[in-house]
């Protein structure tokens, strides 16, 4: 099974690409990531069970964090917190 992460699900593209998970049962969406329309990533969380889920705006993802409780909903600190962690390079004092 083919698992996948859909940036921007709730867009032109995303809700493309959801459709041809749809169709193709050998397709698992393992995380979601959309901007401002809460319900439909919420619908969209409800039909494909992803694990993780990021919102960028941090007063939209605590509103789903009270609605969703089986994923885990990552508001923008901590999507930022996420990329400055990544970004630490061996010189910096990570591990090489």
């Amino acid at each position: 099974m083919k698992k996948i992460a859909v940036l921007g699900s709730t867009g032109s593209i995303g809700t493309q690409t959801l459709e041809i998970v749809r169709t193709n049962q050998d397709i698992k969406v393992t995380a979601l990531a959309a901007g401002n329309n809460i319900e439909l990533l919420e619908q969209q969380i409800r039909e494909f069970s992803p694990k993780v889920v990021a919102v960028w705006k941090e007063e939209r993802a605590k509103e789903l964090k009270e609605n969703i409780l089986d994923a885990a909903v990552l508001g923008e600190k901590q999507i930022q917190a996420m990329f400055a962690a990544n970004a630490v390079t061996p010189s910096e004092g990570g591990e090489e």
